[in-house]
């Protein structure tokens, strides 16, 4: 029996994660599940949210391209919390339907943040760190499974999802010839 905490978004739902979810429910460890909001401005798509390039912005003052601005991001905060609230709400079901015990909360955008008000519905035995395959994962960049180690004192198990075979890097040519 133990307490463990899950950090993580995109990768809920995962095969890797529910096979280390699977292991710790046979076991009879019960889940609490953090989903750190994604940022507008750590998502591919709210790059769109940019200036228009066929010279638009001389038809606007700048306070309204501000304004205009300022809406937009909050539309894509209010979307991305909305995406964490559904992957944390099927991650609970299928932890329950799997046989085990899951309760979360949608956290913080800033990752350690997260983590450390989620603590606070501790103890916690483990922490698992799902994360992106590491060319994506901005979590892996900044060193998050070892900071919550450290911040924590509690083992920590990082579970990289597998790359998609759309992340991967176009093939090369090979500089010898074919």
């Amino acid at each position: 029996m133990g307490r463990c905490l899950i950090v993580a978004n995109q990768t809920l739902g995962g095969e890797l994660l529910d096979r280390q979810v699977q292991r710790r429910i046979q076991r009879g460890a019960e889940f609490f599940i953090v989903v750190p909001t994604t940022a507008p401005e750590h998502e591919t798509a709210a790059w769109a949210l940019g200036f228009p390039v066929d010279g638009g912005l001389l038809a606007y003052t700048t306070s309204e391209v501000f304004e205009e601005d300022e809406r937009r991001r909050q539309a894509a905060v209010l979307e991305a919390r909305q995406r964490a609230e559904r992957r944390l709400d099927k991650m609970i079901d299928r932890v329950r339907s799997l046989g085990g015990d899951a309760h979360g909360v949608v956290g913080h955008d800033d990752p350690t943040v997260a983590v450390q008000e989620a603590m606070e519905h501790g103890p916690f035995d483990e922490i698992i760190v799902s994360t992106l395959p590491s060319r994506l994962s901005r979590w892996l960049r900044m060193d998050l499974p070892s900071w919550i180690a450290r911040a924590t004192g509690i083992p920590v198990t990082t579970v990289e999802a597998e790359p998609d075979d759309r992340d991967a890097p176009p093939d090369e040519p090979d500089p010898d010839g074919p």
